[in-house]
Order: structure tokens, then sequence, then C-alpha cells
């Protein structure tokens, strides 16, 4: 439940309606211009003078004529706490910290915590320190850089933990459409997690991009990244820091297998995060998804002026999900009776000297997107402002062709090209004129695109939970259960076993080998990694067979059928310090020590999600139960937070399903969340 700071505090420090800079100067008239073009009402703090470049000042914060929503404190380390004071005394709540960073050395910390405190205290929200700001563009800004006036305003919301990240977005040229671009910095109080829920209500925020160093609340981002799902808005995440986890013992593959990268990555799958790799990445991705209207799914078609650039774009098309099917006969028939040198139409269509290029661009693309066979048209061009001017103007005319061709059609248009410059300006603000995009280099443009053609919004169930599952007597020992108890906890949640028996002696190995009927399998009565010891004899096909394994493994044995080989697959739960109960599938058996194709995602998930998960990992047989154990898993890490990780490995897969032949449940009461 969000409280009144989290709703009118962060509205207050994104789009105040009113501004005062405290510590207005001459020195930094880019930021007094940026506050001045807002067209709010602002002033500026300043003990002598009456006016900074226009910004009417006054000595204090109490002395002004209104009092402001938002105060920016552009003042150094040594002032900022009195500055802080002044303002909450005059009533001001919502505080942009700038400072504080390396320029206060070993200051910036024990002020900062001071300056937490008491924001907390009075109940302020405080974007900051060592923050850039906020810039939106045609609206109020307290940004600590110049804003340019190429940036255009959109329907994107970006909050960067990084202020050079966001003056780098802020200088995109105009690529992107803004709602507003927030450095938010060292997040003393309010923080990503507060920000992006926000912005999740926000109705002028259609699209959410985040650059992250690192999550302070866990909980608090899973629960905004919910809300964005809810609100069916897309979130793209780029996090940098994303080391493995230090190496640490562990008795189940699963904590092995998922490191910190992981398992945030699996945060942000489970709310339909779209998470990118590279800052290009980023842009490309925003960029697509800033127009207003979307890829309806994955069917891609492209025309392009050389043969050798559309085999790029289909290499990276195909790499990136997005394949470039052939040309429908039609449509090809089609092209060839209009344009007869194109002898073998492919796709890409490659229109170099086919004809005019005034003449075989535009009704190429009008072929094809009027054919019902695309959902996305794409026009690959060599887009530079350092070509010439003849190339400028064909370009121009493929251009206002693509968007023509488009219009009234389900079709999704883009400009894609090899070069990473910047077109010339007036193509640049035709797309945007267009709601096209101009997306540079093919794999980035490709991967963008897959990335949105793909895209639904999570499924967050907000259904009741069933009734949750008794384990008593269980759970009793601390660490690693022997396998039985692991079976045991499984089993009462739907997970199938290959039938067992335990046996205290050899004679009772035999009994239970000729009562489970031939063959068996004999282990050693304990937890994890038995095989590794010689610990499991297999193919054991009489009683007295059962007798002498049982005798050499020396003590108490598991006896259990022994199912005819297959494929096999693995299911594991782990706990990530940070990111709670983690689920993984993957391929089964030793296999899954190779780390090899595991898929992963935040616990609890439906049945639905679980099997897309199955998909993911390249698991085919028995998809649906394995669905199901992933399900189960993620229902007993939810209902008994005492389980510490669990493997069910391996499940050995055929047509009639999946059965589990081994487990590992690890009970830890330590506090593991």
């Amino acid at each position: 439940m969000r409280d009144e700071r989290d709703s009118h505090g962060v509205r207050a420090l994104l789009f105040p309606r009113s501004l005062v800079v405290v510590g207005a100067s001459p020195r930094r008239a880019e930021i007094v211009e940026s506050v001045l073009r807002s067209g709010i009402p602002a002033w500026g703090v300043h003990p002598t003078r009456s006016d900074v470049l226009g910004l009417p000042c006054h000595p204090r914060v109490i002395d002004l004529p209104e009092l402001p929503e938002t105060a920016l404190l552009l003042v150094n380390h040594e002032r900022v706490e009195q500055a802080f004071e002044e303002a909450a005394a005059a009533g001001v709540r919502a505080f942009v910290v700038p400072g504080l960073g390396s320029e206060a050395g070993a200051a910036a910390r024990p002020i900062s915590e001071r300056l937490a405190a008491r924001a907390r205290e009075i109940g302020a929200a405080v974007l900051g320190p060592n923050c850039m700001g906020v810039a939106s563009p045609g609206g109020a800004t307290a940004w600590l850089g110049t804003v340019p006036a190429t940036v255009a305003p959109g329907h994107v919301s970006a909050i960067c933990q990084s202020g050079s990240v966001g003056e780098a977005l802020l200088g995109l040229g105009g690529r992107v459409g803004f709602r507003c671009v927030v450095s938010s910095g060292g997040e003393a109080v309010t923080d990503a997690a507060e920000l992006v829920s926000f912005l999740a209500d926000d109705p002028e925020t259609r699209v959410i991009a985040l650059f992250l160093e690192t999550v302070r609340r866990p909980a608090a981002f899973a629960e905004a990244l919910a809300r964005c799902a809810l609100a069916e808005k897309p979130v793209v995440c780029l996090k940098v820091g994303r080391s493995p986890a230090a190496a640490r013992a562990v008795l189940a593959h699963t904590g092995a297998l998922v490191g910190s990268d992981r398992a945030f990555s699996a945060l942000l799958r489970r709310y339909g995060v779209l998470q990118v790799d590279d800052f290009t990445e980023l842009v490309e991705t925003l960029e697509v998804l800033g127009c207003a209207r979307r890829p309806a799914g994955t069917r891609v078609g492209a025309i392009s002026e050389s043969g050798g650039e559309g085999a790029l774009l289909a290499d990276r098309g195909e790499a990136a999900g997005l394949p470039f099917a052939p040309l429908p006969a039609a449509l090809a028939r089609a092209l060839s009776a209009e344009f007869p040198n194109y002898l073998t139409p492919g796709n890409p269509l490659d229109a170099w000297a086919v004809d005019a290029a005034e003449r075989v661009f535009p009704r190429s693309l009008e072929l094809m997107a009027a054919s019902g066979a695309f959902d996305i048209v794409l026009a690959q061009v060599d887009l530079s402002q350092f070509r010439g001017e003849t190339e400028q103007r064909w370009i121009e005319t493929i251009v206002r062709a693509l968007a023509d061709a488009a219009a009234g059609r389900p079709v999704f248009p883009a400009v894609t090209s090899v070069h990473s410059a910047d077109p010339p300006r007036r193509i640049q603000e035709l797309a945007s004129e267009l709601d096209l995009p101009l997306l540079r280099g093919a794999g980035p443009a490709m991967r963008a695109l897959a990335r949105v053609a793909g895209w639904r919004p999570a499924r967050v169930d907000a259904r009741e939970r069933p009734q949750p599952i008794g384990l008593d007597g269980l759970l009793d020992a601390e660490g690693a259960l022997a396998e039985d108890e692991s079976a045991l906890v499984l089993e009462r949640y739907g997970v199938r076993f290959a039938t067992r028996r335990r046996a205290a002696s050899p004679d009772e190995a035999a009994e239970a080998a000729a009562e489970l009927g031939f063959p068996v399998v004999v282990k050693l009565d304990g937890p994890a990694h038995k095989s590794r010891v010689g610990g499991v004899v297999l193919g054991v096909d009489t009683p007295q067979a059962a007798a002498d394994a049982a005798r050499r493994l020396g003590g108490s044995v598991l006896v259990a059928r022994q199912l005819a080989p297959g494929p096999e697959a693995f299911c594991g739960m782990t706990r990530d310090p940070q990111y709670g109960p983690i689920l993984a599938v993957g391929a089964g058996g030793t296999a899954v020590e190779s780390l090899g194709r595991i898929a992963v995602s935040v616990a609890p998930i439906d049945a639905e999600t679980a099997a897309e998960l199955a998909a993911e990992a390249g698991v085919e047989l028995a998809r649906d139960e394995i669905a199901r154990t992933l399900v189960a898993l993620g229902r007993i890490a939810i209902e008994h937070p005492e389980i510490a990780e669990i493997d069910v490995n391996p499940l050995i897969l055929s047509d009639d399903g999946a059965v589990a032949v081994d487990a590992l449940v690890v009970v830890d009461r330590g506090g593991t969340p």
C-alpha cells in the first residue's frame, strides 16, 4: 500500500508545479535557463540579488510570494543541511539534491545520512544526493546541466542511477520522445522502486526505461514491476555490475546454477521486463516502443538497397529470433509482374537497380504492406548525414513511401541501417512526424524489434492462493534431508516419483526388490550427490543382487524401481538473498553440472509461465508435467520459507509424463528469505 508521500511526494519531484532554486547563480546559467523554460512559477534564493538571468530571487525560501512545491538545492555540501532545513521550515516537502558526490569527499556520507533521516522524519521526498535531477521536455525541469532544445517530448519515462546515462538519453537528438528523464543518484530517500511505482500509475507514461547499478529494496522493486505489468506498461532495463555471486558451498545444484545475475534476470522475467545488455540496445528498444503503434506479431519483411546488407539483416534477424520467411508466392509473382528485373524476389528484397529508386521502392513497399503477409515491414537503407544530397533525397522518398504503405494497415514500419551515424536532421524530423523509428545497426535493430514484437504483459496472479499443504514431521531435521524424506515432501505437492522402499539390511533390500519388480536401483539412504561417492548401484535384477548391493553400500539403503532410460530434466528452487525464491529448469542428470541451458524465474509462477520456462530450457517431452513440478516448487517455496533449496534431478521424461528418480530438500531456519 503506497502512503501519501509515495504519490504526492514523487509527483512533486518529477513534475513540480512550482520550484525554488536555492543557490541560484549566473555561473550556472544553463540550470536557470532550463527552469525558466519550464514555464512554471519559479524563484531563486540568493542573499543579495533580486534577479538571476530573469529568475526573481529572494533572500530566503520563507520570503517567497508563495510556497514552492519543490526545492533544487544548488549549494555546496557545507550549506546543504542548512538550506534543507530552511526550505523544510517553510513547508517544502520535495527536494532535489544534486551535490554530496565526490566534491564533498569524506563528508558526503554522514551529511547524506543526516539529510535522509531528517527527510524521513518530516515525510519529504528527496531525489539524490549526487544526481543530475529531473528533466521533463516541455515541462518542469530541475536538471544540473544543459537540457538540449532537441529533446523531444513523448511518453517514455527513464530512471537512471547514473547521471551521465541520463545526459546521454537527453543527447539523443529527438530519437526517443520522453515524458521525463530522472537521475536518481544515491537514492538516500526516494529510490527506483518508488519512482517506478509512481510511473506505473502515471497516465502520460507508456514506457519505462531503467538504468540500474543496484536495487536497494528488492521486494518493493518487485511490487513496482508488478504494478507496471498490471498497467500493461513495457519496462526496459539495463543493469550494470551483473557479476556472478561469490562462490559458496551448496548442497543442491540449483544454488550453484543460479547466481546474482541470473536471479536478477529471473525477477525481470517474472514481470515481463525487457532486459538489454548495452546502451545501444536500450536506445533502439526505446525508439521502437516510443512509437504510437507496436508490432502485432513477428512476421517480418524488408526491402534493401544492397544484397549484402539484406543478407546481414537476415542473419541478425535469425539470431534475434525474428527470421525472414520466404515471400509468399502470390507476392513474389506480383513483384515480378510489375518489375521484371526481380527475377527471384527474396526476403529481404534487394531492389537495387531493379528500376528507378523513386519508383521501385515505393511500389514494392506498397505491395508488401498490402499483402497481409507481414507484421513488420522494414526499409534497409544507408542512413547517414554524411551521404550525398542525391542519395539523401531518395532515402527521404523511401521513408515517406514506407509510412504511406503502412498507413491504415496493421503493419509496423521501421527504417534500419548499417550505419551508426545520425541521419540528416530533416530526415530525423520527418521520421518523428511520421512515427517511424530510424534504427542503427542491423544487430541492435533486429534485437529491439524481436523484443518488442514478442512482448506481452506479464500475468500477475491476483487470485487467492490455495490452502498451504502441511509438511508436519518431514522438516524436523536441519540441513539436507535424506532422499526418501525429500521425495515425501515433493509427493505431497503432486510430484511423481519412482516407487521405492527403505531397507535397513541386505535381507530387507532383497525383499523390497522382489516386491517392486526388476530391475531396481539400490542407493545409499542419504542426501546429496550419492553417485559421486559410488552410492548408487544400477541394473539390479535379482533379490540376491539387491542384498549384495546393500551389503557393499554398508548400511541402510533405498531400493527403487529402475525406469527405462529416456531424456532427463532438472527442476530446482533456491533462495537468493535479495530476490527470494528462484525456480530453475533444464537438462537433467549429470548434464546439469555443465551449467548449460537453463531457464529461471522468480517464484511463484502459474502453469502457463512454467510451460514457457520449460520450452525456453529446451525441454521437449512431458512439458505439462514439468510445468506442474515447477508450480509445485514455487508453492513449496512460498508456503515453507524454512526450505532453502530443492533439487528434483533427474526427472525421466517419456510420452507418458515425467517421473522423478532423485530429489534433495535442504532445510535452513537461519533466516533465509
